[in-house]
């Protein structure tokens, strides 16, 4: 038989594409053998609260009823999934703009609740008063 002459390019091409393909048989191996975990599903709640409500005036500061609603809703959600979602933004103030304001309170929201885990969201920051919603699952 006669030998094919390959160009030298093919080979290199070859061992590439047999190198991604152990890579993936590799990766499919240990997602398969990892344990999944029993899927439990919890009724998704949900509260909106406006941010002019719980704080002081162009400050990221709770006010007393804030703190007492954010205590009431840290002992409602204690041991759940709890996702903050910031939607606008309040008036602005001389130290802070509009948006550090949003983001500011936003947070002060998280830290008031103390749940594990939490994620914060921050959406659009147009004029017209903040909403701090929490969602929790």
């Amino acid at each position: 038989m006669k030998a094919v002459a390959v160009p030298r390019w093919a080979v290199s091409f070859a061992d590439l594409i047999l190198l991604l393909l152990g890579c993936f048989v590799l990766l499919h191996a240990m997602e398969s053998a990892r344990p999944k975990a029993a899927a439990v599903s919890l009724p998704v709640e949900s509260e909106a609260l406006q941010a002019a409500a719980l704080f002081e005036l162009g400050e990221a500061r709770l006010t007393p009823s804030g703190e007492a609603a954010l205590a009431a809703a840290a002992r409602r959600w204690a041991d759940r999934d709890v996702r903050i979602v910031g939607s606008g933004a309040g008036e602005g103030s001389g130290r802070l703009d509009r948006f550090e304001l949003a983001a500011a309170r936003t947070a002060a929201v998280a830290r008031g609740l103390r749940a594990t885990p939490i994620s914060i969201e921050m959406r659009d920051a147009s004029p017209g008063g903040q909403t701090i919603e929490i969602i929790a699952r």
